[in-house]
């Protein structure tokens, strides 16, 4: 069983505690719950800061909203660009701790849509970004850190290569927020042992 979900579990049952003992023991005496150990109140302790939100969280509330999209997107180094428009529709879920965002546009000329899970995890002390799209059946997932002086998320991870099945590409992604209705997002790839730009996306927030 994952551990995170053992140890939800196990707060679950000790938040079930007091109730259980009420219902057992109906004397009248019995109008207090037990008392938590030391070791139960550092579990609870632990959750409230594994789901407090922080500012970290509250920075990624400035990418939330309807945005419309600018695509770019070069197939290889010296390669000519290929634009297409698209939109972003990005929404907070659960408090403002995760953000899901669904992208409409064109990729090659044919219709394309992609799903972005965002978030910020206390327990890493990193940004994190998922990704699935039309175009694939697997996930990408990246980690990051922001960065104050620029005002940006620089995220890294690898990719399964498709036109090299079985190995992966080392990919950077720059988000860029620093302003409240323009944000950049730049993707370089390693190939080749140098560094690339294959794509920036360029949202502009919906009047």
């Amino acid at each position: 069983m994952n551990r995170r979900l053992s140890a939800v579990l196990s707060l679950a049952a000790l938040l079930a505690l007091p109730a259980l003992a009420q219902q057992k023991d109906k004397t009248p005496s019995a109008g207090q719950p037990p008392q938590m150990s030391a070791e139960d109140k550092a579990m609870m302790e632990a959750f409230e800061r594994m789901g407090r939100v922080g500012e970290n969280h509250r920075l990624l509330e400035s990418t939330a909203g309807e945005w419309n999209a600018k695509a770019t997107m070069w197939m290889k180094p010296g390669a000519p660009p290929v634009e297409s428009p698209g939109s972003m529709s990005m929404r907070p879920l659960y408090g403002g701790r995760y953000f899901h965002g669904i992208y409409k546009g064109e990729m090659m000329g044919t219709p394309f849509e992609g799903a972005a899970m965002t978030g910020y995890d206390n327990l890493t002390g990193k940004f994190w970004n998922t990704w699935v799209d039309s175009m694939s059946t697997g996930i990408a997932y990246m980690t990051g850190s922001y960065d104050a002086a620029s005002k940006s998320i620089t995220y890294t991870g690898e990719w399964p290569d498709p036109m090299n099945p079985g190995t992966m590409v080392k990919v950077r992604e720059v988000y860029r927020i620093g302003e409240a209705d323009r944000h950049v997002m730049e993707m370089y790839e390693l190939r080749g042992g140098k560094e690339f730009k294959s794509m920036e996306i360029v949202y502009t927030r919906k009047k």
